[in-house]
Order: C-alpha cells, then structure tokens, then sequence
C-alpha cells in the first residue's frame, strides 16, 4: 500500500519536511507521487546518515507552529473554565479576597481596642484579681462573640 509524505512522516516518526528532503535528495524514490513504506524504509537506512536519523517526539505535532497552536487552545480552554468557575461562583476575585480580609482586619482591630473602654470603668475599684480576670476574661469572650456575628453578616454583634 502507497502512502502521501504525511502518512510516511507519521510511520517514520519524522516531520514531513524531513520526508520531503528525502525525496528531494534522492535518499527515498516515489511510485506515482507516493512512497512504498518497506521500499522507502530500507532505502532510508541505507542513504541516511545514522547520525541525523533522530525520530520525532511522538507528540502528535510537526512544526513548532503546529505545536504553539495547540498550546493557544490549551490555554485559551483553560481561561474559558476559570471564567466559567467564576461565574458559577467556585471563585472570587484576588481584590475581592483583599478587601474582605482588610474589612475584617478593621474589624477585629475596632473590637479589641473598644475592650479597655468598656472595661476599665467597672474595674477601678476592684481588688480581688479572678474578679478582675472574669470581667477581662467575660468582655474578650462577648467581642470575639460579637466580631463573629458580625463577620457572618449577623449584624446582631454591634
């Protein structure tokens, strides 16, 4: 069975390029514009250099053009589905992700800094420390508690 250059490339495992300057050079002959594979193989081994006989990778494309082409598409699909996720809501903006964490931050640092105002008034005349600790120790407790109901969007902690 004839082949065209291109299906003699893929049975060698070389580019069509390399084919096509066989033929040119006279290393392999063609039968009616197409090549006998055991004809042209044997006639391959014998007028190539072993040396410049390296095959392809078996990577499916011949030319680099071929190859950025297929990496275009694999990237191209890849930035479809991260679209795709985000819409759907499987993902969140990098400045969306920032400006939560900076809100929260606020937050956390307003509720922490208000615990001696709120304290220090039924402190002052205390002398027994585990009284003094309770009511450091319940005030934390109640601002934290109220931070995470605020964080959850329950605006109940405020």
């Amino acid at each position: 069975m004839l082949l065209s250059r291109r299906e003699y490339a893929a049975h060698r495992g070389v580019t069509v390029a390399a084919v096509q300057k066989a033929v040119e050079t006279g290393r392999i002959t063609l039968i009616d514009g197409k090549i006998d594979p055991e004809k042209a193989d044997k006639e391959w081994a014998e007028n190539t250099n072993p040396a410049y006989n390296t095959p392809r990778a078996d990577d499916g494309f011949s030319t680099p053009y071929q190859k950025s082409r297929m990496m275009k598409t694999t990237y191209d699909a890849m930035l479809k589905k991260l679209e795709y996720e985000e819409r759907a809501g499987k993902l969140v903006s990098r400045a969306q992700v920032e400006s939560d964490i900076f809100a929260a931050s606020r937050a956390t640092r307003d509720h922490l800094l208000m615990i001696p105002k709120r304290v220090a008034p039924r402190i002052i005349g205390l002398n027994s420390i585990s009284e003094i600790e309770y009511i450091l120790s319940k005030e934390i407790t109640d601002s934290l508690t109220s931070l995470c109901n605020l964080l959850k969007g329950n605006n109940k902690g405020e």
